[in-house]
């Protein structure tokens, strides 16, 4: 946009304007302002620009202030003027960017306008010289250089005389003349494209003369003082990079260039290079060192690209620098060029080392000079492994060493005459293997027939080989099958006519082969009318005619009489070998003697009936699965209690498994279900679980499950037989039962304690009766006059005494909740919590929940009392389900793993969580009420006695911890 705008006559932005002002007049909207203040904006200079400026932020101030003070349509009113004006205000921060590279923006945008269609080529060659408008001649043929030495097309135009005294413009492409295999994007600039002279040369009118003879060469050349700055750039040079003169030696600091200061050509170089070409050409300034160096350059574009600048100092007669002069030449062609090679070559590079095959290549006397990747991965070989020590192939390391000789003799022979190599042979593997490869090359010759190099490629033919070789070992095979086989082989001719049986056909039937009267096909068709049973004849031989006539397969059974002349059931069976045509050119055919199996089958269907009918009488629900559990069979009075069939539940998407299962059993019951039967179908173990089952009218019946496998002689398993017994009853009964024994169980736990309670008060209660006595007794010794310190000593050595008996009461009561150390053995903590999970089952499904257990492989044993860890597991168990006991539901998880030099237990529940972790693990405290609050207490003196620790906290999403650690090494219990 601001490009078009820079192209605008200045006539037309005045209409513009005009135009805008005519609208806010007319339509009275701040809106229209925006396009004259934008031109006011882009031609302001100087005082006139700082004037808008002001302008600008005094109008906004009184809007607001306006808004601030008066209400309603008044207040609306600044609103929107204040808007506009800031609207206005950014329109002019875009197009008055840097006001000092104003005049460099013009020519760049003056550059980028398009030239005049069809204007594109070279001067005619019928355009005199003089024709070209004087000042535009120095400007072609400075686009003639620079597009010959940079590959750029260099796109201008010059004024051309026509045949009445006046010029045209006319546009000028200048190509370089040679090929360029990337793409660059011609620079486009004009003859009267705004570019600055300096006022005065001073000491570099030497440096410019020389710049002025590399513009005539390159195209492009320019001329500084012994500070770095610019006294002379080429015309088509500032137009390039959109800097005139006074861009370039702008200063942007307080100090100079040369000491260390930043100036406006730093801003036209990439800012990953603007440092180093800075830091080298202040170097050069102060010792005189020629500049040499590549960077990428600004262009009037917007796109960087890369330059190779030379500079070289002018000096006076007494060798003092007097000034630079220097070129740039436009190299983006070359490193494009040089980058698109790199990217080919890579690409080429991938190409041989992926294909799907071998390649490699010697030189034109036979030495290796490459092997793609693939070849190095597939035999280990490398460049060097694949040479003799005077740089000729060796081939010991690759082949097999049964083909060294003949793989030298050919490749020998090859190299000497030219012709084509060509070889199979065991080749080595990276493995340690050897497998059959093919291996060809080819000669890449010169225009006069000279061997330049040879290329060749190998292919594993190894799986060929093998099977050719296998193919010929089944042929054999096949031959002598069709005579073991043990069924009966036959063959006929498209008539009908049999022309072929195996030897066991023949030798059934009893055909006299030492018969020569009679032909082959006679012999067999007589044997063959003859054996067939009177009562099966005309139906075989109508099948057989239908099945010739309409060329369909046959199948059927009949009776053959044998030898020795008894009759034996047949299942025959015959298809069509059809050509390409269609037509029949045999019928190959087998009979399987199936008479044992027809009455071997008629005793299995006897036998299945007996089952079945015993199956459906027995007062049970039986079912049978295949070995993946899928059910094939369920008893009459399984359905009757389901109220559905086999496959009434089947649906698209699921098993017939999961939908059965779905449909019957209870959903607190199903995860484990599945998680016990896929364990039991996994490894082949029985199964047995208790759950609920839904009956037909919906109701849920507690049954008892149990499947066993059916193996083969293999051990394998052909099918899974389960029975289910409904025991709704004990359930029940079993419940009430629990219910009591944990009343008495707590009754008694009450008693014991309060026993416990009385027993102890009455142990510690004598001894520390003592000790208050004797102490008052001390008192008064002491606090007569005078003391009688001997009575006191007496005193306080009997409450000595005393303190010591309650400690021993203290001490006997402490023994009761620990073990001795004998009493540990070495034990897998993972046993005793499966072990504890056991016990609980039943608990958990009697409150409709169920227990996960989770444990790392491979934990070390512990030493420890076997019976206390599994009381602390049942305990925190039993404390989690109860903390579920509101939502009747749920799972508790327990996991045990290995923590550093400890074994980690967690027993994780769904409650409701702690409200106070660390206090639950007090005597006495409860939180449940019936509790005594000593299960916690005691299972912590447990652990610690065990060198361990116990502690509890409440899980983010819900529901509370205990954990304990037990250590790997034993540790001492002493009195912990």
């Amino acid at each position: 946009m601001i490009a078009a705008l820079h192209r605008t006559p200045p006539i037309l932005v005045s209409l513009a304007l005009a135009v805008g002002l005519l609208a806010y007049w007319l339509a009275g909207a701040t809106i229209g302002m925006l396009a004259p203040l934008g031109a006011l904006f882009f031609y302001a200079r100087g005082y006139l620009l700082q004037s808008l400026w002001a302008g600008l932020f005094v109008a906004f101030a009184g809007a607001a202030v306006t808004a601030v003070l008066y209400p309603d349509a008044v207040r609306e009113a600044a609103l929107s003027f204040g808007a506009s004006i800031a609207v206005a205000a950014c329109i002019g921060a875009l197009i008055v960017r840097d006001p000092s590279r104003r005049g460099a923006r013009d020519a760049a945008a003056h550059r980028q306008a398009p030239g005049h269609p069809g204007g594109l080529g070279a001067v005619p060659d019928d355009v005199a010289e003089g024709a070209i408008h004087p000042d535009d001649r120095a400007a072609i043929a400075q686009a003639a250089a620079y597009a010959f030495w940079t590959g750029v097309p260099q796109v201008t135009h010059y004024r051309l005389r026509q045949p009445d005294g006046s010029y045209r413009c006319t546009e000028l492409r200048a190509e370089p003349g040679y090929g360029v295999s990337v793409d660059v994007d011609a620079m486009v600039s004009r003859p009267d494209d705004h570019w600055t002279v300096a006022e005065s040369l001073g000491r570099t009118a030497q440096a410019v003369q020389a710049a002025k003879v590399i513009e005539s060469l390159h195209g492009k050349a320019w001329a500084f003082d012994a500070a770095g700055k610019f006294t002379y750039v080429t015309p088509a040079a500032q137009i390039a990079i959109d800097m005139a003169l006074e861009d370039l030696n702008c200063r942007l600091g307080e100090r100079e260039f040369i000491d260390g200061g930043e100036v406006g050509w730093m801003r036209g170089v990439h800012p990953d290079d603007v440092d180093g070409a800075a830091a080298t050409l202040r170097h050069c300034l102060k010792t005189g060192e020629p500049w040499n160096i590549e960077y990428r350059m600004l262009r009037a574009t917007g796109h960087y690209v890369w330059h190779r600048i030379s500079a070289r100092p002018t000096r006076d007669g007494e060798g003092h620098i007097t000034g630079w002069f220097g070129t740039s030449i436009d190299i983006d062609v070359y490193k494009k060029t040089e980058a698109a090679l790199r990217e080919r070559e890579k690409h080429l590079e991938q190409l041989i080392d992926t294909v799907p095959a071998m390649i490699w290549s010697m030189s034109s006397e036979g030495r290796p000079i490459y092997l793609n990747r693939r070849i190095m991965e597939v035999t280990g070989a490398t460049l060097d492994t694949v040479k003799a020590p005077d740089g000729a192939l060796s081939l010991k390391k690759m082949i097999h060493p049964n083909f060294w000789e003949l793989a030298e003799q050919t490749f020998t022979k090859s190299v000497m005459t030219g012709a084509p190599y060509n070889i199979k042979y065991l080749q080595h593997r990276a493995g340690g293997t050897y497998r059959w490869t093919q291996t060809r090359a080819e000669p890449l010759r010169d225009e006069a027939g000279k061997i330049l190099r040879w290329y060749g490629v190998s292919v594993d033919i190894h799986d060929l080989i093998t099977t050719q070789t296998e193919l010929n070992l089944r042929k054999q095979e096949l031959t002598r099958l069709i005579d073991l086989v043990p069924s009966f082989l036959w063959r006929l001719t498209p008539t009908g006519a049999p022309n072929f049986f195996n030897r066991r056909f023949i030798d059934f039937l009893g055909i006299d082969e030492s018969d020569h009267e009679q032909s082959e096909t006679e012999r067999y068709a007589a044997a063959l009318k003859a054996a067939i049973h009177p009562d099966d004849a005309s139906r075989v031989w109508a099948e057989i005619k239908d099945c010739l006539s309409t060329g369909r397969p046959y199948a059927m059974r009949y009776r053959l009489r044998r030898h020795d002349g008894v009759y034996r059931w047949m299942d025959g069976r015959a298809e069509p070998l059809l050509g390409d045509d269609g037509s029949i050119i045999q019928w190959y055919g087998l009979s399987h003697d199936i008479d044992d199996q027809l009455r071997v089958e008629e005793a299995l269907r006897e036998s299945e009936r007996s089952l079945r009918q015993l199956v459906e009488t027995l007062p049970a629900l039986i079912y049978c699965a295949t070995p993946n559990g899928e059910p094939i069979y369920r008893s009459e009075k399984l359905r009757e209690f389901l109220g559905f069939g086999l496959t009434d539940k089947d649906e698209d998407g699921q098993t017939r498994l999961t939908g059965t299962l779905d449909a019957i059993i209870h959903p607190d019951d199903l995860p484990d279900v599945k998680e016990k039967y896929g364990r039991s179908l996994a490894t082949g173990a029985p199964y047995a679980m208790k759950h609920r089952l839904r009956r037909a009218d919906g109701e849920y019946r507690w049954v008892e499950t149990r499947t066993a496998a059916l193996r083969n002689a293999e051990g394998e398993i052909v099918q899974w037989n389960g029975i289910c017994f409904e025991i709704e009853d004990q359930v029940r009964a079993q419940e009430a039962l629990t219910l009591t024994q944990e009343r008495l169980a707590r009754a008694a736990q009450a008693a014991s304690l309060a026993e416990l309670s009385a027993s102890i008060a009455h142990e510690v209660n004598q001894p520390l009766a003592a000790v208050v006595a004797n102490s008052h007794a001390c008192q008064r010794w002491l606090v007569s006059d005078p003391p009688n310190l001997e009575r006191a000593q007496k005193v306080i050595e009997r409450i000595i005494r005393d303190a010591n008996s309650a400690a021993d009461v203290v001490g006997r009561v402490r023994a009761l909740f620990r073990q001795t150390a004998q009493a540990r053995i070495p034990y897998r903590i993972d046993a005793i919590l499966f072990e504890a999970r056991d016990l609980m089952m039943e608990e958990a499904a009697r409150r409709r929940m169920r227990i996960e257990v989770e444990v790392e492989a491979d934990l070390p044993s512990l030493e420890l009392d076997h019976i206390q860890i599994q009381q602390v597991l049942v305990n925190l168990i039993r404390n989690g389900l109860e903390a579920m006991e509101p939502a009747r539901r749920g799972v508790l998880r327990a996991r045990t793993l290995r923590a550093g030099d400890c074994v980690r237990t967690e027993v994780r529940d769904t409650g409701m969580g702690l409200g106070a972790p660390d206090k639950v693990f007090e005597a006495f405290f409860s939180t449940k009420p019936n509790g005594m609050g000593m299960g916690l207490a005691i299972s912590r003196t447990i652990i610690e006695t065990h060198g361990g620790r116990l502690w509890a906290e409440n899980n983010q999403d819900g529901g509370a911890a205990f954990i304990f650690t037990l250590p790997v090494e034993a540790k001492a219990d002493h009195d912990q």
